[in-house]
């Protein structure tokens, strides 16, 4: 599953000193695809992001959602247009940091570029060849992993609605609550408004990283449903 916007970048702030501070305010855009590309990128200090394409028939397709430790705008780095959109899920803080600053730190940049790459192709297969139940238990454990919070059980907020997780995951927002409403009653989780708690992160996992169920050697999850996708 594409993994936002690369953790492996988390220690970067050290470096970037001279990032100015930008505060976005909740359903603010942050910028827009067509606006023109201003030779920075964007460092989310608190807060977190929809990011999302539109194609020829005005659809919009999510691509991820960028919270703190994360960059945005990496896509835009060579061209003269934005080519997504950026939104503020809630009161958001960014760096907006310079590609001159950029250019003083090539290794981390290019390792940066390089990884952010690797995970959208890897999270793209991924993607197509997952159930409901393995899409959604991946995002949930990611999203438990992106908050960085110890703890039993993981408990963290999801600031998105249950459409945009279906635009991001490729299912219809009725598929999302069924399969949040089966694991709740199965016990793996925890769910009071957009609050949840994964109670049994182990059980997830095995869901998560099951064997696509065309495959030869797949095992049935114990806790596998059908839905449909809208992909």
């Amino acid at each position: 599953m594409h993994n936002d916007t690369t953790p492996a970048a988390r220690g970067f702030p050290d470096h970037i000193a001279g990032g100015q501070r930008q505060w976005i305010r909740r359903n603010t855009s942050l910028y827009r695809s067509g606006d023109r590309v201003t030779d920075c990128v964007f460092f989310i200090h608190a807060g977190s992001f929809k990011h999302y394409r539109t194609d020829e028939t005005g659809a919009r397709k999510i691509t991820c959602f960028p919270a703190r430790g994360d960059f945005l705008a990496l896509d835009s780095i060579g061209l003269d247009w934005h080519p997504c959109t950026a939104v503020a899920l809630e009161d958001s803080e960014v760096y907006v940091i310079s590609y001159a600053i950029l250019r003083q730190q090539q290794t981390i940049l290019h390792h940066l570029l390089a990884l952010s790459i690797r995970e959208m192709r890897a999270g793209t297969v991924q993607m197509h060849q997952a159930t409901a139940e393995q899409r959604l238990a991946a995002f949930l454990l990611e999203r438990a992993r992106h908050t960085r919070q110890e703890g039993t059980p993981p408990c963290y907020r999801l600031p998105m609605s249950r459409c945009d997780i279906g635009n991001y995951l490729h299912l219809s927002p009725e598929s999302v609550s069924r399969v949040m409403h089966h694991f709740k009653q199965a016990g793996l989780i925890l769910l009071e408004n957009r609050y949840i708690a994964l109670l049994d992160a182990g059980a997830m996992e095995t869901i998560a990283t099951a064997a696509h169920p065309a495959s030869p050697h797949a095992a049935r999850s114990p806790f596998a449903i059908s839905h449909s996708s809208t992909s």
